[in-house]
């Protein structure tokens, strides 16, 4: 089941780092006391919260498993509630279930004992980075060996599906309430695959989110000094193009952001530059909270 919060401070939203522990609420929305916005903030891959089963089953030790984490995306997006939109995060780690894939992307090398899908052999699958990955970042192997099917089938009912149920249920509200549905699905970026660019946003070419819209989003982003690029290298993964339907008035943008700005890469602590990023990000935020969206 959700847990469902009111807003809370910064400070209190902003977790200690990586823990080991089973996860009760496979999803966690704040939503704000006044919604003002039909803009959802999402945060899907800055889960730090390891099931002991993982730990027992994966070869890598936990620092290791922690290079794959958009680590503390969640934090820098943790003033939205406050100033009046939802945010979903899922507590769970990308390397224990990714929810940015497909339920048919189940990897055959990892779970041989499923009927896999014909169009589940996506580059993502080849690579090893299926709905539940076979690597981690870098390449390095997360398993001695293949899982039992009942495994991928367990991550997929007990999380990927209520957070994905979370966020087809806020869209629709949102939709509701005012017309519209805005999701924007946070992320961050190696350093070395941004290069000169701060924010890449991602809206399939065009095809997952109005252009007005999507103009709004970047130039918010420019009026705080961000470098900004659009679909290169990152055009937005499998939740842009589900929930991204402008012709149903349902819009979604993936939103990367260059780890340097805010992160050390090699210990997976937050650098001297994240307060001030974490600032720059809630002035984008209350900047777009402000737009009248039609």
């Amino acid at each position: 089941m959700a847990r469902f919060t009111s807003p809370l401070p910064v400070q209190a939203m902003d977790k200690s780092p990586a823990v080991i522990a089973r996860i009760s609420e496979p999803v966690i929305v704040h939503r704000p006391a006044e919604r003002r916005s039909p803009l959802l903030a999402a945060s899907p891959h800055s889960g730090r919260t390891y099931p002991p089963d993982l730990l027992a089953q994966s070869v890598l030790p936990l620092d290791q498993l922690r290079r794959s984490e958009d680590a503390y995306v969640d934090s820098l997006i943790a003033a939205a509630p406050g100033l009046g939109i939802t945010s979903i995060i899922a507590p769970f780690p990308r390397v224990f279930i990714d929810p940015n894939r497909s339920t048919k992307e189940l990897d055959p090398v990892l779970f041989p004992d499923m009927a896999v899908s014909p169009g589940a052999a996506t580059p993502h699958v080849q690579a090893g980075l299926g709905i539940i990955p076979r690597v981690s970042a870098g390449g390095h192997a997360l398993y001695q060996g293949p899982l039992a099917g009942v495994e991928a089938k367990k991550r997929i009912a007990d999380y990927y599906r209520p957070y994905h149920g979370a966020i087809d249920v806020e869209m629709k509200s949102a939709r509701d309430i005012f017309g519209n549905a805005i999701l924007l699905d946070f992320h961050s970026m190696p350093a070395i695959a941004a290069g000169s660019v701060d924010i890449v946003l991602g809206d399939r070419h065009g095809s997952a989110c109005g252009g007005e819209i999507m103009a709004t989003v970047e130039a918010a982003f420019r009026e705080q000094g961000f470098v900004v690029r659009r679909n290169r290298p990152y055009a937005g993964g499998y939740t842009t193009a589900c929930y991204g339907k402008p012709d149903q008035s349902r819009h979604a943008i993936q939103i990367e952001i260059n780890r340097g700005l805010y992160l050390n890469e090699e210990t997976v602590t937050r650098s001297g530059t994240f307060p001030a990023t974490r600032e720059k990000i809630e002035a984008v935020l209350r900047s777009l909270v402000q737009e009248k969206w039609s």
